[in-house]
């Protein structure tokens, strides 16, 4: 029997999040990921350095995810 840590989140989006290679784009989809489960109240974390298109693609799969 596996015991779990109930501080640890195993969920897909973690896992995504922390998957990612580059430093940039991990802050800012774990930023992301936390506004998504404040029930996305408040502003939405900034792209900053991230490309368009990097940005899209992360939100769009942590939406998924999440």
């Amino acid at each position: 029997m596996e015991i779990q840590n109930p501080n640890r989140d195993n969920s897909d989006a973690m896992k995504y999040v922390k998957s990612l290679k580059d430093a940039v784009k991990r802050r800012f989809a774990g930023e992301y990921l936390k506004w998504i489960r404040a029930g996305r109240s408040g502003t939405a974390p900034v792209r900053g350095a991230l490309s368009q298109t990097n940005w899209r693609t992360i939100c769009t799969n942590l939406d998924t995810l999440a």
